[in-house]
């Protein structure tokens, strides 16, 4: 039967415990804000976009109707009627000047469109989305910024990503430590290992502060500024102490 001690002396050695947790504390710190931030980003750029949907004033419809079909079409978020007059009220609030100059008329020359806003999901097929709103009758023209959708999809990706990658990260660790604790015929106290606790401890600290002062003149330079949550951050602390703990252990037990 294997024997498992929690009282024995750790050997010396802490030290390179500080720099190795401080290393990977800010490699932490870094990919949190990078997800904070690409999260943000996507959360902008998808209250901006939006498919217009011009409505054909060459015949007539049934503009409640055909909201209803453009609503039913698969990964729609919800649709918004604007009529010529709000259209013009709009541009007449944001930029009078250039609509007067440009309005020579009292003749309103916008048409009707409804504004559709389209489920996150369904931002990679909506040129699907797009095949289907045309069968709607009533509709003259749809009109909306590809890029922009594909911005939206790259940011959401690059997000679950760091976020996967940070998961698989913390799996690892976890099954190093369960592979640790079942073949080591010694296990250090918490008590005994004070000091490489501590030691990671301090190091993710450390990063801690080194991150958000090399993080603190982006604030002049970017509009967007989302920030790791207080929670995450005390959760990379609390890895640091316990990477201290298995480095003890993983060093005392060859």
């Amino acid at each position: 039967m294997k024997e498992i001690i929690l009282s024995a002396k750790p050997q010396g050695g802490y030290r390179i415990v500080f720099l190795m947790a401080f290393s990977a504390s800010l490699m932490a710190d870094m990919l949190l804000f990078m997800h904070s931030q690409m999260r943000q980003t996507a959360q902008i750029l998808k209250e901006d976009f939006r498919i217009l949907l011009v409505c054909d004033d060459r015949i007539k419809i049934d503009i409640e109707a055909a909201g209803e079909k453009i609503a039913a079409i698969k990964g729609t978020d919800r649709v918004v009627f604007v009529s010529k007059k709000e259209r013009l009220e709009r541009l007449k609030s944001e930029d009078p000047e250039l609509v007067n100059s440009v309005l020579t008329s009292q003749a309103n020359p916008l048409p009707d469109t409804w504004e559709v806003y389209i489920k996150e999901e369904s931002l990679g097929d909506i040129n699907s989305w797009v095949n289907e709103a045309w069968r709607v009758q009533g509709v003259a023209d749809i009109k909306y910024k590809p890029l922009e959708a594909y911005a939206i999809m790259h940011a959401l990706f690059y997000g679950h990503l760091i976020k996967l990658t940070m998961a698989m990260s913390l799996m690892v660790f976890a099954i190093i430590i369960a592979i640790l604790a079942f073949k080591c015929t010694v296990l250090i106290s918490l008590s005994a290992a004070r000091l490489w606790i501590f030691s990671g401890i301090a190091g993710g600290l450390a990063a801690t502060f080194v991150f958000y002062i090399a993080l603190y003149p982006l604030k002049y330079l970017s509009q967007i500024s989302a920030q790791p949550s207080l929670l995450s951050q005390i959760a990379v602390i609390i890895c640091c102490a316990a990477f201290g703990w298995l480095l003890c252990q993983w060093k005392n037990a060859r």
